[in-house]
């Protein structure tokens, strides 16, 4: 989703600024990819055994280890938005590639020097001769250019011809080049490790696509994996966006609880996003301190979040918000309300409104149908996850808080999120406090969940923010503080932990480990884990003076210990992979990182000063304003 929200960014911005905007992001799963004639890399040994499955036994009920006789059920993994990638297809049916053999991928395609110049005639004529209806009319050409490969019809169908890469087989009878993509998606190792590659299916699916669709998809691949592991369950872990397939799944396939042992949610936006839903509202934060000092450094790295600061400042602050607005509005009607995949991240108590509002036309008659049929799956989730677990299937959630919502949407910090999906949508309820803030004093845990195993256990947060008791699944949700949503694959901490749950029964609830206790800490220990500390291990030890092997040694173990701490925060990684690094360095193995060039600390806390002292003196105004 973050991906998607930068490349939208660069259209919002660019379109405001009066010079080219190219620091948005460039990668993720928009452009291109290698198609099949063009080799690539092989993936690392992931452990890609093939055995087959083992008879499959009943589990017992919620809460309730399985007993010696472990079965491992294969995990089907749903991924989040723009996690699957979708290939354009020319009309012939065959898969598009660019000039140098590359498929060609959906997703929002931004150009920031075309935008520009494209821009320039409506935004001059706008400005001084205040004609707004042709540079509204070039928003419309301009976002309908950057999401053609990913707008659908008013039946919630693609315009343009598109194709799902899938991954039919298990992971141990996955290619190379297939194995790379799925652990580069969501890096589950230590799981092929310990249930074996042929116990991992990776689920891909239009992002921009139908709902329903992808939920019949699902419940189809779900029976496939059952037949091909001759096995009567698997376990399902959706991810962020998939929690939204999840949530059809259980409403329009209810038998499907019986293919069912486990679902690890990671991350899931199960009521949707704020975010999603201040898209849909399509009016821009009209904070002024956002607009003029907060928002363009949160997106873009360096001084030029800063020095942009001054740049939006030309247009007058009205005129601003209003061709930001414009773009919102042209987003959301032209390439929004006919997908019902991210109408599925509308929360649900925002539904009706955009419903009513964008969905009432007779031509719209077919999404509507399919978006309300949505809005009832999503208003039943907590029913269908009591009925699911009334029949045996065990249900689990690691979700992340403390990071703001992104600030270019109103009331952005009112509640408490990941950056992306908001606590309430990702913990199934938990209550906390907004983005920032505390519980109350004297505030006391809520109990209201109906699988609290202990209510005079302390629930909330050691931070006093979070009120885990409110959470539908409070003995099995563990909590991430400061993570960021789309870092979430970077924290070894959640990948092992859902890597355990997916393939043993050795922690059933928030009290089986110390290890895990249900309050936890955000970091990106990716890097460390699998580039830096494999290097260090590796490392021909044979040529190196005593105190060389004694330097490194000594840094493997201090790694080793803080990546065996679940509590160890993002300051202690950074610490130990600095020592690491420079170990390294010192025996000629990797290069030392290179300090941050002079001119561009100048250039940082210059336009960070001016930009301040430019708040400070103008305010919430453009330039022009001050004369008025």
């Amino acid at each position: 989703m973050k991906k998607t929200l930068m490349k939208l960014s660069a259209v919002l911005l660019a379109v405001c600024l009066l010079l080219p905007v190219s620091f948005v992001y460039t990668g993720g799963n928009t452009g291109t990819v290698n198609a099949p004639d063009e080799a690539l890399a092989p993936a690392e040994d992931e452990g890609t055994q093939t055995a087959e499955a083992p008879a499959p036994v009943v589990k017992e009920n919620f809460f309730k280890p399985s007993g010696d006789g472990y079965v491992q059920y294969p995990t089907i993994v749903v991924p989040g938005i723009m996690q699957s990638e979708v290939v354009m297809l020319d009309e012939n049916g065959n898969r598009k590639v660019d000039k140098n053999g590359r498929y060609i991928l959906s997703g929002p395609d931004a150009d920031a020097n075309g935008i520009f110049w494209s821009l320039i005639g409506p935004l001059f004529n706008a400005l001084v001769f205040k004609k707004m209806d042709d540079l509204y009319k070039a928003i419309d050409e301009i976002v309908l250019l950057v999401t053609k490969n990913m707008r659908n019809d008013k039946n919630g169908q693609p315009i343009e011809a598109r194709e799902v890469i899938k991954y039919p087989n298990s992971f141990a009878e996955s290619t190379p080049e297939e194995q790379r993509q799925i652990l580069n998606t969501i890096p589950l190792r230590d799981y092929v490790e310990n249930a074996g590659g042929e116990n991992l299916y990776f689920f891909t699916y239009d992002s921009f696509g139908n709902q329903l669709d992808i939920a019949a998809d699902l419940y189809e691949f779900i029976q496939k994996v059952k037949s091909d592991r001759n096995t009567d369950k698997v376990n399902l872990c959706p991810i962020s966006l998939g929690a939204t397939v999840m949530n059809s799944l259980m409403d329009v396939y209810p038998d499907v609880k019986d293919s069912i042992n486990k679902v690890i949610y990671i991350v899931p936006a199960a009521n949707g996003s704020k975010l999603a839903a201040g898209l849909f509202r399509a009016e821009f934060n009209r904070n002024g301190e956002d607009i003029y000092k907060n928002l363009l450094p949160s997106l873009v790295d360096g001084f030029a979040g800063f020095a942009l600061n001054l740049v939006i400042r030309i247009l007058p602050k009205n005129t601003l918000l209003g061709i930001l607005d414009a773009v919102l509005r042209s987003v959301r009607d032209n390439f929004l309300t006919t997908c019902t995949n991210l109408w599925a991240l509308v929360p649900n108590e925002d539904y009706m409104e955009f419903r009513n509002t964008l969905l009432m036309s007779d031509d719209m008659a077919v999404i509507r149908e399919q978006t309300d049929r949505y809005y009832q799956a999503q208003a039943n989730r907590f029913d269908n996850i009591m009925s699911f677990i009334d029949s045996g299937v065990r249900f689990y959630c690691l979700v992340d808080y403390g990071v703001p919502t992104y600030n270019f949407i109103p009331n952005w910090d009112d509640h408490n999120s990941d950056g992306l999906v908001h606590l309430e949508s990702a913990s199934f309820g938990a209550y906390a406090a907004p983005i920032g803030k505390t519980l109350p004093e004297g505030y006391v845990q809520k109990n209201t969940s109906p699988y609290i195993s202990n209510p005079n256990h302390n629930y909330i947060s050691p931070d006093n923010v979070v009120d885990a008791s409110a959470g539908l699944l409070a003995d099995t949700t563990w909590y991430f503080r400061n993570q960021d949503h789309e870092a979430t694959a970077r924290n070894d901490v959640i990948i092992n932990l859902a890597s355990t749950l997916m393939s043993s029964d050795r922690i059933e609830n928030i009290f089986s480990d110390p290890k895990y206790p249900q309050f936890l800490v955000g970091r990106n220990a990716r890097s460390l884990k699998y580039d830096l500390l494999k290097k260090a291990l590796e490392v021909d030890t044979s040529e190196l003076t005593d105190e060389q092997k004694a330097a490194l040694q000594a840094a493997i173990d201090e790694v080793q210990a803080v990546l065996d701490n679940p509590l160890a925060d993002q300051n202690e990684i950074s610490r130990v992979s600095a020592k690491l690094v420079n170990v390294l360095a010192d025996i000629g193995l990797v290069g030392r990182p290179k300090e941050e060039r002079k001119e561009d600390k100048l250039l940082y806390y210059f336009f960070k000063v001016l930009s301040d002292i430019t708040y400070k003196m103008v305010g919430e105004k453009g330039y022009a304003d001050l004369k008025a």
